[in-house]
Parts: C-alpha cells; structure tokens; sequence
C-alpha cells in the first residue's frame, strides 16, 4: 500500500504517524481521526515507519505492537532513540491484554495502550487530552527553544570578551619579551589559572646596561582584570616618559616611578573596590645594583655569588590606603648573577593534599644552580616544570606568572636567541647566525661551520631531548671572544649525550651538506665540544678558533 504524506501541521492540528500493517485496521483508525481534523500519515510496515521518521516529524504515533516485518517495540526503541522524538506521545495498539503485554510497552516508553479492537469514542477523548498535553509540550519547547537563543547570545557575547581579553593579554599585559634588553637575559612564562590572566608583566630599558622589570597582580580574574592590567602598565610607561623629559641629566629612582603610580592609580582603585600586588625591580648592570620595591607582591629570589635569598619587603599593595609611600630596597649582584620575579600563583600553588608549594620549596629546587648556572630560559622553564610536577593533575588555582633576569659573564656580552623545540625554526637560526657572521666580519668557510654545527646540534636537540613542559624553548647564544667564536646550546630536557667518536667519512667532506652526517660534523668542525646535564638542563657548547686574529 503506498504511504500516505501529509503537508506541514497547521499549528494546533496534531500530526499524527499510524504505523500497522493491516489495511483494515489503517482505514478504521484513518478515517475517523482524520474527520476529527488530524493529518494522518500511515506506515504499512515498521520499516516503512523508520524511512517515514528520517525526514518527517510528528505530534503523536499510533503503533501496532504485532507486524510481520518486526514487532512494534523495535519501533518503538527506534524512536526514543532519536532526539526529535523522545518526547512524542505514543500509544501502542494491540489485541493482546495481557499484563506482562502492557507493563513491557510501557517500559520502552510507551505513553499509553490501547487494546484492539479501539473503541472510537474512548480514542476521540484519548485524542483530545494527548492534544492538551503535546499543547503544554509544544509552548514548553518554544519557551526552551528562547531560552537556548538567549543563552546562545549570552555564550557568543562571552567568547567575544574572552577572545578580547586574550588579545589584551597577549599583546598589552605580555606582548613580547626581549631577548636582551639592558645587555641583560630575559625570559617569562605565564599560565593562567581561568583562561585569562590577572597578571602582567613589563620589561624595559631605561638607561643602557640596565633593565626594569615590573611584574604585576590584578585582583580578580577576567576582563576587567585584563583592562585594569593594561592600565597600570600605561601609567608605568606615562611615568617613565615623564620623568624622562623632566629629570634632565638625573637619573630617575624606582621609587619615584612607583609612588607616581600609586598616585594615580590608587584611587580609581578604591573606587573599584580593587587591588594590584606590583613588583618594580631595576637590574643595573653597569652599577651591579638591584633595586626592588614590592607592593604587597611575593619577593623576588636572587642567585648570586654561589647564594640564593629571597630579597623585597613588600609595602601595601596600590589601592589600600592613599596616603602610602613605598621605601626602595637595594642591594649589590654580580656578572652572571639571576633574579627570578614570580606572582603567588607560584609560591601558593597546590597538589592534591593541599600543601602549597612555596618558597622554600623554589629555594631548595634553585640549589643545583650555584654548581652549574644555567641560562635565564632553562632557569623559567626548570622552575615551572618543578611546580608542574608538584601539583600533577590538580588545576591552578591562580595565575603563575614567572621572569628570570641574568646578568651575563664579562667579557663580550653574547648575541642570544629562543627557539621552539620545531625543525621548522631552522630557517631562524641561520638567519641568527648569518647576521652574526656578518656583524663580526667572519670568514665566509668559519660562517659555515658554525651554521652546519648549529644547525646539527639543534635538529639533535630536537629529535632527542624532549621537555616535560609543552612550548618549551632552545636558548642560543653566541660571541666573539680573544680570536674564537663560542657557541652554546641549553635547553631543558633528558639526557642524550652528543658527543661521540668521529666517524669515517666514505665520501668527501661537503660543508653545503647538513645532512647524512649527524654527528660527524658537529665533532670534525669544532675546536672544542663540551656536553653537560645538571638538574634536567642538557648544554652544549662549541668553540671554533678564527685564524684571521
């Protein structure tokens, strides 16, 4: 029998699927729900009836229980199965009255059975109070369907300020760190505790051989933790500018810039009902003097001379009192020193018993250090995989912000480089080394070498030190120094020795080729080639002699 397909509901007529493979038994139960002014649709089979359902939705279905093709309850799973029909009101039909019959289809979700042969009059009134109930569905479904709309809006508008308040985050409260300001080696990570992070960073040159650098904590979490970030790294630098134009010769304090803020700001911080922890440190290289003042932040650590201390009292944090003045701290630091500035996601981060992580922990993981120091990278990079492994599965509870600043040995102060742990970053590097090259007049065979072991030495790196923290990060540095060129890699990482005998060479030596050597080239082009790994911190470092001095 060919099935019958109705138009689209008129709204308050019911759309009602008969699904039974009786003809006699389609035409008694068509007719007289149809003159009731229903739209039926009859399915002759239950296979029939799961095409019908791919492309049409209905109000209400009348179901057979006994078909030749399948019973109705395969139907009846198959329709509380999909999505569109878990709520559509179903009667099942049958000339079976057993109870166990009638217990089993209510089960499966039958929402009513009727037994055969159907009294028409009781299925009229069935009819006109499914027609109230699928009413009450249908207003329930539109007020959901406004409710989802909304919430959608709502959801859209959220991602709209989340995606702002990550570009703020990215470019205005981080934006990028420089390598080497100051003639000083910088390196940050920060990791957000809810997506976007309260705190912020800023690192500058003021005068030459120094660098300031200002780590900063909104409270709260968010956009208005991001803006209120912004602003307070825009009066840093409406300060500085400032006092720039306005000090003449003299050089201006820590100090001065800091109670110049906390004069502008604090008081649109009160009226926010807010607060900013806020670290201003200036490394002065030149000098070897460090000078701190701490609003309310953590102190900074300082690695010098084989010691580690925690140095910064900490004032009120801006946005307490008005009437504050924040003291200057300062102290003495050496060539190849570091000074490590964190926010208190770091010191108050948790494992899974609770126990912070604090700063004696830091101190105590700093240690192995002193005996071999490492690069300002691998010192951000060997502190945060230390808290990683601390608070292992648990989730921060707030923003970790974290900038290692190290004063370089004497002598020629090295060009330096970051790079991700991909080969794709090989084109950088040549870039680096060229530049080099020709800053230092090299020669053209000299340039060579240094660019094939460079290159060797990094693809080693890459294909056989993995880090445990992910975007981790290869420091190069490289100098010019009483007739040789050093040259060093470190990153943090397993161990893998590079060194090795050198190999045979079946063909003759190329220095166009990088590839197919491994090895070989790194221990034929070199002068000197050391390896070291300390505390998970892999070293490399290559000397090639310039036979033009």
């Amino acid at each position: 029998m060919k099935t019958l397909v109705t138009d689209p509901l008129v709204e308050g007529i019911l759309r009602i699927l008969l699904i039974d493979d009786e003809p006699i038994a389609r035409r008694i139960l068509s007719q007289p729900l149809a003159e009731m002014g229903y739209h039926i649709t009859m399915a002759v089979s239950g296979n029939d009836a799961i095409q019908i359902l791919e492309n049409h939705d209905f109000d209400l279905v009348l179901l057979d229980i006994g078909m030749q093709d399948g019973d109705g309850y395969i139907v009846l799973e198959a329709l509380r199965r999909r999505e569109a029909m878990r709520w559509v009101p179903v009667i099942m039909t049958s000339g079976d009255k057993s109870e166990t019959q009638i217990i089993r289809a209510l089960e499966l979700g039958a929402d009513d059975y009727m037994i055969k042969p159907i009294n028409l009059g009781f299925l009229r009134f069935k009819m006109r109070n499914f027609q109230r109930v699928i009413s009450l569905q249908n207003m329930n479904r539109t007020l959901l369907n406004r409710v989802r709309q909304k919430r959608q809006l709502l959801e859209d508008r959220i991602a709209i300020e989340f995606e702002y308040s990550t570009r703020i985050q990215k470019t205005l409260l981080f934006g990028t760190i420089p390598v080497a300001p100051g003639g000083v080696f910088t390196s940050a990570r920060a990791q957000a505790a809810q997506g976007i992070n309260g705190d912020f960073i800023e690192i500058i040159s003021v005068y030459p051989d120094s660098v300031d650098i200002l780590v900063g904590d909104v409270m709260g979490k968010g956009p208005l933790a991001a803006i209120l970030g912004a602003d307070v790294k825009l009066q840093v630098q409406r300060q500085i500018s400032t006092h720039l134009t306005t000090s003449n010769a003299k050089r201006f304090s820590v100090g001065e810039i800091v109670n110049a803020i906390h004069g502008t700001l604090t008081p649109k911080l009160i009226e926010l009902e807010s607060f900013v922890t806020f670290l201003y440190a200036r490394l002065d290289k030149a000098a070897g003097k460090l000078t701190v003042v701490c609003c309310g932040h953590p102190p900074l650590i300082i690695l010098n001379d084989g010691h580690t201390r925690l140095f910064g009292s900490p004032n009120l944090p801006l946005g307490v009192l008005v009437d504050e003045e924040y003291v200057e701290q300062q102290c003495d630091i050496s060539a190849s020193a570091s000074v490590i500035c964190y926010s208190d996601g770091l010191s108050d981060a948790k494992n899974a018993q609770g126990e912070a992580y604090g700063e004696d922990r830091l101190v105590k993981e700093l240690a192995p250090y002193h005996q071999s120091p490492w690069g300002a990278n691998a010192l951000v990079e060997t502190v945060y995989a230390s808290v990683l492994r601390f608070i292992g599965d648990q989730a921060l509870t707030d923003d970790l912000t974290l900038v290692v600043a190290t004063v370089p040995d004497t002598g020629a102060t090295p060009h330096r480089l970051r790079l991700a742990r991909k080969i794709s970053q090989i084109t950088e590097l040549r870039s680096f080394i060229s530049n080099f090259a020709r800053e230092q007049e090299l020669p053209g065979d000299l340039a060579d070498k240094i660019t094939l072991v460079a290159v060797e030495a990094f693809t080693n790196t890459v294909f056989h030190s993995g880090s445990e923290i992910t975007n981790s990060m290869i420091e190069v540095q490289i100098r010019h120094h009483e007739g040789s060129v050093w040259l060093q890699l470190e990153m943090l990482g397993q161990y893998f020795n590079p060194v090795r005998d050198t190999l045979p060479l079946e063909e003759p030596f190329d220095l166009n080729r990088e590839g197919g050597f491994g090895l070989h080239i790194i221990n034929s082009l070199v002068d000197t080639l050391n390896y070291s790994h300390a505390a998970g911190v892999n070293c490399m470092k290559f000397s090639f002699l310039d036979s033009t001095e």
